[in-house]
């Protein structure tokens, strides 16, 4: 045999060694990535040092969170579950599609005015003017979720720019899915079932208020303070879901020692994009589980981390332009609050009796995490901000997660053996479910009607013309120097159809 012969044979086994398999770390950092590409996306409407700093940050964060390394034997290190991530995935679309996306269900109010900012960002691109009753406007919006898709759209048309949305949704939601239920570590299914219908007792203060002549949206049960269902926050405002349920779950990877705070703090930088009120609910929890780390908490990562933070100032300022416009105020002075506060509680998160029920069946790592969300949640409806309390709505969205995440393994984990605990744990499931059961119901009965391509004004006057979108809009005497000069056209008011045949809009062919 010859030494070629030999050297073949002895490096056979190193050829046919197979390949490292993915690890769930992989999906971690896409996620995470998605919403630092937004940002970057949003750069290049402003000048040149706003734009540079801003992309400084992306590069900054991306390598900070693509250099990470998870430890040995933890969940990030692990394999990915290809069984799983897939059946997380195609829950995470079906969702989605009942909740609006593509127009192929029904798409809840919301919508009309989504389907108007992703419009106008597909045609014009980012910065975008508006000119109404003489007074020339900036669009001035969490416009996270929407400049991807439309990056795209501008080549692939409108409905591409949909789709695009619909698969960017679709990854973050499926990720997020599959990764909290591998840190639940109980049976998927189940855990999957009821942390997606994870609500409050809504239907008990209507039935109580207008007996069975029910809305099919119960959650207003009050005209003053809302925390949404999970089907809600995904079929209303997937926008502020996503990026508060991400906060959340890194929230929880940290508490479990899965993840340094660094990749925490790049997540909140690039999530102010997408929602600056669910930052605001995940700032105390961040700042509370930064406190807790000591000495460790000026690692160089961390201090890297806040540095490519900072970069992100101009978007922080662009989403503030003009902000002093927006209703606000504290809740507290309302007549008859120290009634609604107590019911309030009682029918939102009675899941917290639940909680203090079972302690010792709540991981340790956990503990310090739940009680500062509850804190959270008990604090948010004594201040509320924007044209319907929309405080209270997002900025309680990571506080809930991380309560869902608890009570539902709990619920899991408990046997159903007629005892007081599994009791509870039963009523306050089947009541609760009536809220999404209502959103789903809606979704599948009520008539699909199709994509729009009206701007956002007209958008707005279809849809609220009695109160002015001052969330949206900013007046353009109000916008610095440093964001870019107003070139681009005015888009104003038109006379057209929008959304024909919707049942909500008896105008909508005018």
């Amino acid at each position: 045999m010859t030494t070629t012969t030999l050297q073949a044979k002895d490096e056979a086994p190193a050829r046919a060694a197979p390949r490292a398999p993915l690890r769930n770390l992989l999906l971690l950092q896409l996620g995470v990535l998605v919403f630092l590409l937004s940002n970057a996306a949003l750069a290049f409407g402003f000048r040149a040092a706003a734009a540079a700093s801003i992309l400084i940050g992306c590069a900054h964060g991306a390598f900070l969170l693509f250099s990470f390394r998870p430890k040995q034997n933890s969940l990030l290190a692990a394999p990915i579950d290809a069984k799983t991530l897939a059946a997380c995935l195609a829950l995470a679309v079906a969702l989605l599609l009942l909740g609006g996306e593509t127009h192929l269900f029904y798409a809840n109010l919301d919508w009309l005015v989504r389907d108007a900012v992703l419009a106008d960002l597909t045609r014009e691109g980012f910065p975008l003017f508006y000119r109404y009753e003489g007074q020339d406007y900036l669009l001035r919006a969490p416009l996270g979720m929407y400049l991807l898709p439309a990056m795209i759209g501008h080549y692939a048309g409108l409905v591409g720019a949909h789709i695009a949305m619909l698969a960017q949704n679709a990854l973050l939601l499926g990720v997020c899915l599959y990764v909290v239920v591998k840190l639940a570590g109980v049976r998927a299914a189940p855990f999957l079932a009821l942390f997606i219908l994870f609500s409050g007792l809504d239907i008990a203060p209507q039935l109580l208020r207008n007996g069975l002549d029910l809305s099919d949206h119960l959650e207003w049960w009050n005209s003053s303070i809302q925390y949404s269902s999970h089907v809600t926050q995904l079929f209303w405002v997937p926008n502020h879901a996503l990026p508060g349920w991400w906060a959340a779950l890194l929230l929880l990877l940290l508490a479990r020692g899965e993840i340094n705070l660094s990749i925490v703090a790049i997540l909140f930088a690039a999530s102010l994009l997408w929602s600056p009120l669910a930052a605001v609910g995940a700032a105390p929890l961040i700042g509370f589980c930064a406190l807790r780390l000591g000495p460790a908490l000026f690692s160089s990562r961390n201090i890297a981390a806040v540095m490519a933070g900072l970069a992100f100032l101009p978007v922080a300022l662009y989403l503030t332009i003009d902000a002093e416009s927006v209703k606000h105020g504290w809740l507290v002075a309302l007549p008859g609050f120290a009634l609604l506060y107590p019911a309030f509680i009682l029918v939102e998160i009675p899941h917290v009796a639940i909680l203090v029920a079972a302690r010792d069946a709540i991981a340790k790592s956990d503990r310090a995490l739940i009680g500062a969300a509850v804190v959270v949640l008990l604090a948010l409806p004594f201040y509320y901000f924007g044209p319907n309390n929309d405080l209270a709505m997002r900025a309680s969205m990571p506080a809930l997660f991380v309560l869902a995440f608890a009570f539902v393994r709990i619920a899991v984990a408990t046997p159903r053996d007629g005892g007081i605990l599994a009791s509870a744990i039963s009523i306050i499931v089947i009541v609760s479910a009536t809220t999404p059961g209502m959103e789903i119901k809606r979704a599948l009965v009520a008539p699909a009607f199709a994509i729009s391509d009206c701007d956002l004004l007209t958008g707005w006057r279809k849809t609220d013309p009695q109160n002015f979108p001052t969330n949206y809009l900013a007046r353009l005497e109000k916008v610095p120097a440093w964001l870019g000069a107003a070139t681009n056209a005015r888009l104003e008011i038109e006379q057209r159809s929008c959304w024909p045949g919707h049942p909500h809009l008896p105008d909508s062919r005018k």
